[in-house]
């Protein structure tokens, strides 16, 4: 269970364990009401957060450990707003979105890793890696709500015929 948004954080979310297909780069997604404000915090943090997430995935098939560390919610005893001012301060890149400028947003979901794919006026669609693909459906309500008829769900033909036939081996 994650977290809920301080009040005023409200409308607030923030996507960790972003990996880009550009390089190997961690990007942290903040949805704001207003804006999706996108930084690159370079290779350390993604490699750190890979080993993170390989350990908790892991540890999670012997049991339940509580909270995942990457995914939508919040830092432990501060706003999204706070967080998003900490890492613009300590990213290699920040990219700003007008949510207006959001032409569509999709997430793909497949076997091995799921994908987010975010397209902007005319643009090609950015390509993004989900670390951990639990969080995929947590943040897949949060994104149909704010994105409404522009974002959709796709899947892969394996990880259809696995959802339908072996659910358990896609969890």
């Amino acid at each position: 269970m994650h977290p809920t948004p301080a009040p005023a954080s409200e409308g607030s979310f923030v996507l960790t364990g972003l990996t880009s297909r550009g390089g190997l780069s961690n990007w942290v997604f903040f949805f704001f009401p207003a804006e999706i404000v996108q930084c690159d915090l370079g290779i350390m943090p993604a490699v750190k957060a890979g080993a993170v997430a390989g350990i908790r995935a892991n540890l999670e098939i012997v049991g339940e450990i509580g909270e995942t560390a990457y995914g939508p919610g919040q830092p432990k005893g501060g706003s999204v707003e706070a967080w998003c001012d900490e890492l613009v301060g300590k990213a290699k890149r920040v990219e700003r979105l007008p949510c207006e400028r959001v032409r569509g947003i999709r997430l793909h979901l497949t076997a091995m890793a799921h994908e987010l794919y975010v397209t902007a006026d005319e643009d090609k669609p950015r390509t993004f890696g989900l670390m951990n693909r639990s969080e995929a459906e947590a943040v897949r309500g949060l994104l149909e709500a704010r994105f409404g008829p522009r974002f959709v769900v796709t899947k892969s033909a394996v990880f259809a015929f696995f959802e339908r036939h072996a659910p358990f081996l896609m969890r």
